[in-house]
């Protein structure tokens, strides 16, 4: 029989599963077009049709209708009451439109050559079930619906598309609703003896090779809920083993009603101890759910039900929550475990295409320096994000527990983690013998000596002159960071063809081409950070002295950055004019013009040309430098104007500190008749410990200028690009890969989708990415061992000290900014965030260590710090009155 009833345009308004059409999502939506594809397949589902696209717009044809839908689009996704009124009244215009004649008969039709006795009516909007945005419990489902009643249940489902929460999930992930459609599926109603839910991946752990089923008595719509505690069983997908069966109380099953809908029943104490799901069963589901995941190329979340034996599959969609795996994929047969390069930088965000292979090429040249060809490269990418493999180095024997314990330095929760993945996990990652390690270490340094002959000899000559001479003095590591960090941005320019640059980016910068100017001044440094080792050991309870020397220096970079950004301030707020402007947001050149202007922007251009290479989220090459978009810096100065104390009386304090805990330090080592030279000597060690101490940001300065000149490169070969007509913005050039950008501009053709890239970016810049994870997807994590009240959230203590104060949660410092005195709680930070640090009473970071910048900031600041926060962005509002405790690692909302 013919269901496609059709009006005057030839729209269909059923199709049954098995008709070629039924698999278009634009005409069944995503659930149908799933079940299509399912049946296509050959898998069991219960019988039924679709109500199409096609009936839906026959319901919002009216104009009032139209606008009011159209009007949703421009709603702000926070704005609740909006949301909740103009949806209700959307809901009731196609409560109350009517079906036309031709749509009613074709659903009837339909009903006819089912003749199920009753059915199941669920809604299939044309955005639901895709991989990126699964709409999961959006809409209306109704069970058990005589016939008489399924015309009323598919206009139900209709308006179901404009429930409050159908349409706030719609405006947060950038779907307009009014390019969206619904379908309904109507089927026949299956009354399950067993029903539940398989992932084929494990949805808490995101380990791909895991099962994970949740099974009840009755319907599955008790699971779906939340109403029971079901049975959850994980099985190993390798080979069939049942990992954990966990038997639930299942206290209520749900069954088709007498009178139609649904009903609850108690269950048994005797049926509640049992499990739900044979050994049979559960390898009958984990099989079906494999098939069903290869035909959809992608983790699935599929319900299901057994009825009198027989397997059924009422739906499945993707588990479009998962972090993406790590591509490539190992090859070798063993868990392979890598580190988020993000995190160890502080800046875990997404990165375009472009950027990643930038970051790949970085690692991998300074790689294949001590690797056979064959090994190939240590680094991989997920979700736009550059992970390192760290399984070549932990399957070493020498290495294998000193890994863990210097990423601790970087991220603790990523040292737990690697720590747990290898005690559970060790089969997997086999350990290489003490012998066998050795041997690879040798070979790889051997491989290694010709870009290692003259770091190692350059760093000995100057660690042995330190020695002899002292550490090198602040003006000489500004020195020496401007001059290497100018000469390797000029020679990446100094190719005269734009080919030649671009290749240059990729070909000639690497972690080891950067270690022969940075491994010589380090090794220049270290006698100083063995004298702050030694001082320790000398004073091991006089940890507040030991603080208080190792803050207050007036020419470390991030000191001087901020004390020169925080003069400008008094300049704004001794000349009204250029407060005002701004205030307004007037530009420089506007600035310039007005009394007092002059002077503040050649200050301000002061600034520029010693850091205007600088960025929030350097890492990211595709974000302007300070220079290229100065917003964030002018918007600080505005908001320090006025304010009584700045960077010089905040330095100046801790140098009064510092000089006073010398003082006593060196008092305490004046006694006896050795006292007069144990005190010189004590002496001697704080000046080198103090000199070694800002080290760590001088190599970061000079390869920030490096980055820039790749950031103007890339951008130069983007106008290039879009001159010629290969590119619609100069722009799109981040979101090409480096093959590809190479080969457009020896003249091939490109063939590229850049807004398909574009909006996988975004969609990737949305998750959160782990600072560890697997080849499996699983993100290893160990439990916290500290016992805290409810509602405290736990971190790593970075910089000691107690702050209560406001929150302000600032995800971007190029749109945000901080008023003094508030506690600034962010994802991230890197250099770029150095002028919020000028406002900041305390800092909460949901990534880093110890070592990571910001720890080192706020450390040098004395402000209190908490790293490695899990969701402190979204558990900590601005406005929020919370206590920062830098000392044990804690902040509690008060």
């Amino acid at each position: 029989m013919d269901h496609s009833q059709a009006d005057s345009d030839s729209a269909v308004f059923t199709l049954p599963f098995d008709d070629g059409s039924a698999i278009d999502a634009s005409v069944t939506g995503g659930k149908g077009a799933n079940l299509a594809l399912l049946v296509d397949a050959g898998i069991d589902v219960p019988a039924g049709f679709c109500v199409t696209t096609g009936a839906y717009r026959s319901l919002v044809t009216a104009p009032e209708t139209r606008r009011a839908i159209e009007a949703v689009d421009e709603l702000d996704p926070t704005d609740a009451d909006r949301i909740a009124e103009l949806s209700a009244t959307i809901r009731e215009r196609i409560r109350e439109a009517e079906f036309p004649t031709d749509v009613r008969k074709a659903l009837d039709d339909s009903l006819v050559e089912l003749d199920a006795e009753t059915v199941s009516v669920r809604s299939s909007a044309t955005a639901e079930d895709l991989p990126t945005a699964s709409f999961a419990g959006q809409h209306e489902t109704y069970l058990n619906v005589s016939s008489e009643a399924v015309l009323d249940r598919v206009r139900d489902c209709m308006a179901s598309l404009y429930t409050d929460r159908a349409v706030t999930y719609r405006l947060r992930n950038d779907v307009p609703s009014s390019g969206v459609a619904l379908a309904v599926v109507v089927q026949a109603m299956v009354d399950a003896d067993t029903a539940g839910v398989v992932f084929t991946a494990d949805p808490i752990t995101e380990n791909r090779t895991v099962a994970t089923i949740e099974a009840n008595y009755g319907l599955g719509e008790s699971i779906v809920a939340g109403e029971v505690s079901a049975d959850t069983i994980r099985v190993d997908r390798s080979d069939g083993t049942v990992l954990s069966y966990d038997i639930g109380e299942k206290s209520v099953r749900v069954r088709s009603g007498n009178e139609g809908g649904i009903e609850r029943a108690t269950v048994s104490d005797d049926s509640r101890g049992r499990r739900a799901l044979s050994p049979e069963q559960v390898h009958r589901l984990v099989e079906q759910g494999e098939k069903i995941e290869g035909l959809f190329d992608g983790p699935q979340d599929i319900e299901w039900a057994f009825r009198d034996g027989e397997l059924f599959v009422l739906q499945s969609r993707p588990i479009t929550s998962l972090f993406p795996l790590v591509s490539p994929q190992p090859e070798d047969g063993l868990l392979h475990v890598y580190m988020s390069f993000g995190h160890q930088q502080a800046m875990p965000e997404a990165l375009p295409p472009l950027v990643v292979d930038f970051w790949r090429s970085f690692i991998d040249g300074g790689a294949a320096r001590f690797r056979p060809p064959e090994a190939g490269g240590l680094s991989a990418e997920a979700g736009n994000r550059v992970y390192v493999d760290l399984t070549p180095l932990v399957r070493l024997a020498p290495l294998r527990q000193r890994i863990p314990n210097a990423l601790s330095f970087l991220s603790e929760p990523a040292s737990d983690g690697l720590r747990e993945v290898l005690r559970k996990r060790e089969d997997d990652i086999p350990e290489r013998g003490v012998g066998a390690g050795w041997v690879r270490i040798l070979r790889a340094i051997r491989r290694g000596k010709p870009s290692l002959r003259p770091i190692v000899s350059e760093a000995l000559s100057e660690f042995v002159h330190s020695l002899v001479f002292g550490v090198p003095d602040l003006d000489e590591l500004w020195a020496w960071s401007d001059s290497w960090g100018t000469e390797r941005a000029s020679e990446l320019r100094s190719p005269q063809t734009t080919d030649g640059r671009v290749r240059a980016i990729f070909e000639e910068v690497d972690i080891v081409a950067f270690l022969r100017y940075i491994a010589p001044k380090g090794a220049a440094a270290l006698p100083g950070v063995l004298a702050g080792r030694l001082l320790r050991r000398t004073f091991p309870d006089a940890t507040d002295e030991l603080d208080a020397i190792g803050k207050g220096f007036e020419d470390e970079v991030v000191t001087r950055m901020n004390v020169e950004l925080g003069e400008l301030a008094p300049l704004a707020g001794n000349a009204p004019e250029v407060k005002t402007a701004l205030d307004s947001g007037a530009s420089l050149d506007e600035i310039a013009t007005l009394r007092g202007g002059e002077v503040f922007v050649e200050t301000f251009d002061s600034f520029i040309d010693r850091f205007g290479h600088r960025a929030t989220g350097e890492i990211d090459l595709r974000r302007p430098r300070w220079r290229d978009d100065p917003s964030v810096l002018l918007s600080t100065i505005r908001n320090n104007v006025g304010e009584e104390r700045g960077s010089r009386e905040h330095l100046a304090e801790l140098q009064r500190r510092a000089a006073t805990a010398q003082r006593r330090l060196e008092a305490r080592a004046n006694h006896g008749l050795l006292g007069p030279i144990r005190k010189l000597a004590v002496r001697h060690l704080i000046r080198s410990y103090r000199k070694a101490m800002p080290f760590r940001e001088f190599p970061k300065h000079g390869m920030a200028r490096v980055f820039a000149a790749v950031h103007e490169i890339c951008s130069e070969v983007g106008e290039t690009l879009a001159e010629r007509g290969s590119l619609e913005r100069p722009d799109d050039v981040w979101f090409l890969r480096r093959d590809e950008l190479l080969a457009t501009l020896d003249g091939v053709p490109l063939d590229v989708d850049v807004e398909s890239r574009r909006r996988t970016h975004e969609r990737y810049a949305k998750m959160t990415a782990p600072p560890l994870l697997t080849s499996e997807g699983e993100q290893p994590t160990a439990a916290p061992n500290r016992d805290v009240e409810e509602g405290t959230l736990v971190g790593t203590a970075v910089s000691a000290g107690v702050i209560e104060g406001t929150a302000r949660v600032v995800r971007d410092p190029s749109e945000g900014s901080l008023e003094p005195g508030e506690i600034l709680v962010a994802p991230s930070t890197d250099p770029g965030w150095t002028p919020l640090f000028l406002n900041a009473a305390g800092l909460v970071m949901e990534v880093g260590g110890r070592m990571t910048h910001g720890a080192l900031v706020a450390r040098e600041y004395g402000i209190p710090a908490v790293a490695s926060v899990t969701n402190a962005t979204t558990e900590i509002h601005t406005g929020d009155r919370i206590r920062v405790d830098g000392k044990n690692g804690t902040v509690e909302r008060l």
